[in-house]
């Protein structure tokens, strides 16, 4: 029986572990470093083909990053990957509450919306009030470009636009009241460089 030198088995030991293969080039990076286009043939769209035992179902979706190589993309809970299919589905809106209004008519309210705070994630905030009533003159600005829905839901909502009782930066802008209905909703969206809620749609 012959016995392998030491050096010798450590190398095939090292290859076995860590060995790299380069197309076009010398000094590869990855195990399979390509320095060129990658052509794949044949490749047809498959709702779930069986080859023997084993189902031909993707289960990830890879893309590419700015050096070339293959990275897994995470995809996001509204997007399904099912029988080699991407789909979208529509995302369930959540719904957040502001304080309740204690006073007929409100000036700044905060609806809790900015980063850090309860209702950051929430688009539509229910409103309650003890009056039959609510009217309001402003609410604290959001992030430019940020949207919400106003949801009434104890009374209907006035909301008086461009109010000298609210700040600048926190008023809604237009000209004459709106009103919003008991178990209505409007959407408001911030204009940063304005510094005012936009009415989008009621």
């Amino acid at each position: 029986m012959k016995i392998l030198a030491p050096f010798f088995v450590l190398l095939l030991i090292s290859s076995t572990i860590y060995s790299q293969v380069g197309i076009n080039t010398t000094e590869p990076t990855s195990t399979l470093d390509v320095a060129g286009t990658i052509r794949m043939r044949g490749m047809e769209p498959n709702d779930g083909e069986v080859i023997g035992e084993t189902p031909l179902l993707a289960t990830k979706i890879l893309g590419l990053d700015d050096l070339g190589n293959f990275i897994e993309v995470e995809i996001d809970e509204n997007v399904i990957l099912k029988n080699n299919k991407i789909s979208a589905i529509d995302r369930v809106v959540e719904i957040g509450s502001a304080p309740t209004f204690v006073l007929p008519v409100v000036s700044d309210i905060a609806m809790l919306i900015l980063p850090g705070e309860p209702n950051e994630d929430y688009k539509v905030i229910r409103l309650n009030s003890i009056w039959p009533t609510m009217t309001m003159t402003g609410l604290l600005a959001g992030v430019d470009g940020q949207t919400i829905w106003l949801y009434p839901q104890t009374s209907d909502l006035i909301i008086l636009r461009n109010s000298l009782l609210s700040l600048l930066g926190n008023r809604i802008e237009g000209s004459g009241n709106v009103l919003v209905e008991q178990y209505e909703m409007v959407q408001l969206m911030y204009d940063g460089v304005r510094g005012k809620w936009i009415i989008m749609q009621q």
